[in-house]
């Protein structure tokens, strides 16, 4: 079955895997339990981001999507993110990233997961962010 929504707190249940889509393009895929424990591309973190958290004193880092939300008819060149992406790189404004196997099944279409680009250490830095926030959810429980 192929399930489509934006509540990914449901989408957790009842998938085995997931597909995170932006303006018709796969984002990022893999297994639910890789991609719920590692979210890797800008706008799924972004989305994880905003599953409500059943406990009022859990602090979370929402990350609030500003910048202009572009046509999906004419859409922008190069990342089709990047124009609400607050990592944005030169290099996502006018090249499309490829798809980059991650390992266990992850697969994500993002510059800063390429190697030898500025991105690398700006994704090690979400990473240890991700897991602050974990930890702090982890105390909590």
């Amino acid at each position: 079955y192929l399930v489509i929504s934006h509540d990914l707190s449901v989408v957790e249940h009842i998938s085995d895997t997931v597909g995170v889509m932006y303006l018709g393009n796969i984002v990022e895929f893999g297994t639910t339990k890789e991609l719920f424990k590692n979210p890797l591309h800008p706008y799924t973190q972004a989305l994880f981001s905003a599953i409500p958290i059943p406990d009022p004193d859990a602090k979370m880092n929402r990350i609030i999507l500003e910048g202009s939300i572009p046509s999906a008819a004419n859409p922008p060149e190069g990342c089709k993110f990047h124009t609400r992406c607050n990592r944005c790189m030169e290099i996502c404004k006018h090249q499309v990233p490829q798809r980059k196997d991650m390992g266990d099944g992850h697969y994500v279409c993002c510059h800063l997961y390429n190697d030898g680009t500025e991105g690398t250490a700006q994704a090690e830095d979400s990473r240890k962010d991700r897991q602050k926030d974990a930890a702090i959810l982890s105390e909590k429980a």
